[in-house]
C-alpha cells in the first residue's frame, strides 16, 4: 500500500509521532491517574486552566475527560452510540468508549492485520488496512465482532473512507493495481464493489456532502464526484498536495498542511472562495458544533524534517476562518473526530474529550 503523503510522505511518520507522544506522556505522569490537563488558550490570548469537569454554562470549551488506553491511540471515530479508538502495533485493536461515562467498555476487537484508520457508517464500524492485506474489516457495533473482511481484487483498498448516498467510498493509492490510484464504490448490503473503480491521481482524503463525494487528491486537485455512475463533475486546481477535506452545510474545506492554510470551496462548482492562514498546519480536520477542528501536521514531519512536539488542537470559526480557541493536550495528537457534542482526540495512550 502506498502510504499517504504530504510533500514527502509525512504520514509515514505518523506512528513515530504517536510513539514520541507516548514517551513524553509516560515521562510526565504517574500510572496512578491521568496527566494534569495543560492550559488552554483562546484566540484573544487569554490562558486558562482546563480541568476534567464538564463545561459550565457560559464558558468556552474545556477538556472534559482523559480516557486511558493500554496502547497508543492512532485513529478515532464516532457513531453507533459509541466512540471507537484504534490502536496499532504492538496491540492492533478497536476499543469502544461509552460517551455517557467516558469509560472503555466491553472487550476490544482484536485485529488480524496492521490497521490504518477506523470509521463509522452504513450501520457498521470499518477498519482500513495498512500494508499488504488490502482488505476492509467490517465490525458489528452491537457485538464488537468482525463480521466481514472484504476484498476487491485486483483493487487493494486504501486508507481513506467516506459514507454517502447509501454506499461506502474508499480512496485507494496502491501501486499493485495496474490502472493506478482509484475511488471505489462499495455496496454495504452485499459487501461488493459496484461498477468500475474511478481512476484518479492520488486520493488522500474523501468526504461526502451536498450530494457528492469530495476528494482531496495529492496531485493538486479538489474533485467533486457524482455518486451515480462515479464521474468527476467539478474540479479545482490547487497549488499544493492537500491532506484533508470536510464538508459543512455551506461549504467544502480543504487543509493545506505545509502551507498552514485552510481553503473554502463552493459546494456547487468546487471553486476556491476564501483562503486563510492559520498558526498551525491543519491536517485531516473534523466538523462539529458549528466549528472546524484540527490537530497540527507538524507532529508527522515532512520527509525532510523530523516530527516535532506540537500538542495543539484548534477550533476554527467557519464564518471568519480564524482560530477561535487553542487547546494544549500535553502531547502530540494523531487524529480528531467529532460526536456526542464533543471533540475526541487521540493523544499518546489516551483519548481526550473536549466539550465546546
Amino acid at each position: 500500500m502506498r502510504v499517504p503523503r504530504v510533500h514527502a510522505r509525512i504520514p509515514a511518520r505518523r506512528a513515530a509521532a504517536v510513539a514520541v507522544a507516548v514517551a513524553i506522556a509516560t515521562a510526565g505522569c504517574t500510572t496512578g491517574g491521568p496527566p494534569k490537563p495543560a492550559p488552554s488558550t483562546t484566540s484573544s490570548g487569554r490562558t486558562r486552566s482546563t480541568g476534567s469537569e464538564s463545561t459550565p454554562p457560559g464558558r468556552e470549551g474545556s477538556i472534559a475527560a482523559r480516557i486511558r488506553l493500554p496502547a497508543p491511540a492512532f485513529s478515532i471515530a464516532t457513531g453507533e452510540g459509541s466512540v471507537w479508538a484504534l490502536t496499532r502495533r504492538p496491540l492492533p485493536a478497536v476499543w469502544r468508549i461509552d460517551p455517557s461515562s467516558n469509560r472503555v467498555v466491553r472487550t476490544p476487537t482484536r485485529l488480524p492485520v496492521d490497521p490504518w484508520s477506523v470509521a463509522v457508517g452504513a450501520g457498521s464500524v470499518w477498519v482500513t488496512p495498512n500494508g499488504a492485506d488490502g482488505r476492509l474489516i467490517r465490525i458489528d457495533p452491537r457485538t464488537g465482532r468482525i463480521s466481514a473482511r472484504i476484498s476487491a481484487r485486483p483493487v487493494y483498498f486504501g486508507s481513506v473512507i467516506a459514507f454517502g448516498a447509501g454506499f461506502v467510498w474508499t480512496g485507494n493509492d496502491d501501486e499493485r493495481y495496474r490502472h493506478g490510484s482509484t475511488i471505489t464504490k462499495l455496496d454495504p448490503r452485499t459487501g461488493r464493489v459496484v461498477g468500475k473503480p474511478l481512476v484518479l491521481g492520488s486520493p488522500q482524503s474523501v468526504a461526502f456532502g451536498h450530494g457528492a463525494l469530495w476528494v482531496a487528491d495529492h496531485t493538486g486537485w479538489l474533485l467533486k464526484i457524482a455518486p451515480g455512475t462515479p464521474r468527476v463533475v467539478a474540479r479545482e486546481r490547487l497549488d499544493f498536495g492537500p491532506h484533508g477535506v470536510v464538508v459543512t452545510d455551506a461549504a467544502v474545506y480543504v487543509a493545506d498542511a505545509h502551507g498552514s492554510r485552510l481553503l473554502e470551496a463552493d459546494p456547487g462548482t468546487a471553486r476556491i472562495r476564501r483562503v486563510a492562514r492559520l498558526p498551525i498546519g491543519p491536517i485531516y480536520p473534523a466538523v462539529g458544533a458549528g466549528s472546524i477542528w484540527s490537530s497540527s501536521a507538524a507532529v508527522w514531519g515532512n520527509g525532510t524534517t523530523q516530527a516535532t512536539l506540537d500538542d495543539r488542537v484548534v477550533r476554527i470559526d467557519p464564518r471568519t476562518l480564524a482560530v477561535a480557541e487553542t487547546f494544549h493536550l500535553g502531547g502530540n495528537v494523531s487524529a480528531v473526530a467529532f460526536g456526542f457534542g464533543s471533540l475526541w482526540a487521540t493523544q499518546a495512550a489516551q483519548v481526550v474529550r473536549i466539550t465546546p
